[in-house]
């Protein structure tokens, strides 16, 4: 069954129940140019173990006084919803991460604002700030916590940066959420050419959740070059803590099936369930106002829903050889990317700079699998054609009222 605990009644995070939290929770300059991380925390308000861990890491920083290369930030997201203790008050705000919606916001009086549009829009602001003001590269980590008991993983758009980020992290690497949650926060930010990760790091309101986070944090300040490993002493032990904790789990996923919660549909997982739970295709899972929901195929559990609010009511995923990483890389650094637009059944899409158009039917078998290992996303279908987009920086537009919108991106490894 489910462990059931409160935020009032744990010590931890009472002080932050109903806490309006700053929105720089943090930040440090170092002592020479180097890369500028940036850790948000709470896009979603039910999720405060990434704010209290931000906290302890910047504390810890100013109070060890390391040789620090770089700058490195801490950002509270929603604000609102984090003093409210909900997932959000309107608006998932860790959705409408796309060029369009971000003109959109910039482009609105400030009376017009409120709510996720207020917190999109200032958390907007302070990114693109540290993006002008950045002296080499920006890396924007996102930290999350669910609704079910976890071990810690972390989940990345498979630019080849991101990936040796994220497997600097003894935790499962997720391939393929952004392909299938749309205009998702982290998604946005590899595609302005940076490196950027989510983590998630256990259960809500669980003490183990903000450990878990604080020991990702330094080692990440680590693998970014921020800090040396000397400085960090108990780095060695922050390590082993995050790998005791998905040691049972497979190192690598992809993500097969995403069920959609639709609004009032009235959906309960069955009880009982964690992330990377094993079920089988057929197997009851949830109900809601149709019935029966069913496996659809056998495979991996991940963030099973155990709470009201949010779109995704669960994931499937599978595993996936860790050699196939090494195949991959090895056909970007080759040059395969280059090779695939000439391809039988492949050609590029006129409308769309950038993106391809598969014909299945014509194309290499497993044509999506193939797509993938050379470093394009998919991006849905157009007619009977596949559409991919390789995982380059867009050029962002620029809005009516804010010049930050037009700083050009760096390009991604």
């Amino acid at each position: 069954m489910l462990r059931r605990n409160s935020m009032a009644a744990d010590p931890l995070f009472s002080s932050s129940a109903r806490r309006r939290f700053e929105r720089i929770l943090g930040d440090i300059p170092g002592e020479t140019a180097g890369p500028t991380i940036v850790f948000v925390a709470g896009l979603h308000g039910n999720e405060p173990a990434g704010a209290l861990a931000s906290e302890r890491v910047a504390a810890a920083l100013r109070q060890r006084g390391a040789a620090l290369r770089g700058r490195v930030v801490f950002l509270s997201g929603n604000r609102q919803a984090l003093a409210a203790g909900l997932r959000f008050v309107r608006r998932d705000l860790n959705r409408g991460w796309t060029e369009p919606q971000l003109a959109r916001l910039c482009a609105l009086p400030e009376r017009a604002l409120g709510d996720e549009d207020q917190e999109q829009r200032e958390l907007c602001e302070a990114l693109y700030r540290l993006e002008r003001e950045r002296r080499g590269r920006m890396i924007v980590i996102d930290l999350h916590t669910g609704s079910a008991p976890s071990p810690p993983f972390v989940s990345f758009g498979d630019t080849l940066l991101n990936r040796r980020l994220a497997l600097s992290l003894p935790a499962p690497c997720i391939l393929g959420l952004e392909e299938v949650v749309e205009g998702a926060f982290m998604s946005y930010w590899t595609d302005r050419g940076h490196a950027s990760l989510a983590i998630e790091a256990g259960q809500h309101r669980d003490p183990e959740s903000v450990e878990r986070l604080v020991a990702a944090l330094w080692l990440l300040l680590v693998a970014s070059g921020c800090l040396r490993a000397g400085d960090v002493p108990d780095l060695a032990e922050q390590r082993e803590h995050l790998r005791r904790a998905s040691a049972a789990c497979p190192p690598v996923v992809e993500v097969r099936h995403r069920h959609v919660v639709g609004s009032g549909q009235r959906f309960a997982m069955e009880p009982g369930f964690r992330s990377f739970s094993p079920v089988q295709r057929g197997q009851l899972l949830a109900h809601d106002e149709r019935g029966p929901v069913l496996a659809p195929e056998t495979g991996l559990l991940l963030m099973p829903r155990y709470q009201s609010q949010g779109e995704d009511g669960f994931f499937l995923v599978r595993e996936v050889r860790p050699v196939w990483l090494k195949i991959s890389e090895w056909l970007r650094r080759a040059g395969a990317p280059r090779v695939i637009p000439h391809l039988p059944g492949v050609r590029r899409d006129p409308a769309r700079p950038g993106h391809l158009l598969v014909d299945p039917t014509v194309a290499f078998a497993r044509v999506a699998d193939v797509m993938h290992l050379c470093g394009f996303r998919r991006r849905g279908s157009v007619d009977k054609y596949l559409l991919f987009s390789t995982r380059r920086a867009v050029r962002p537009r620029r809005p009516a009222r804010s010049a930050a919108m037009a700083v050009r991106p760096e390009r991604p490894s």
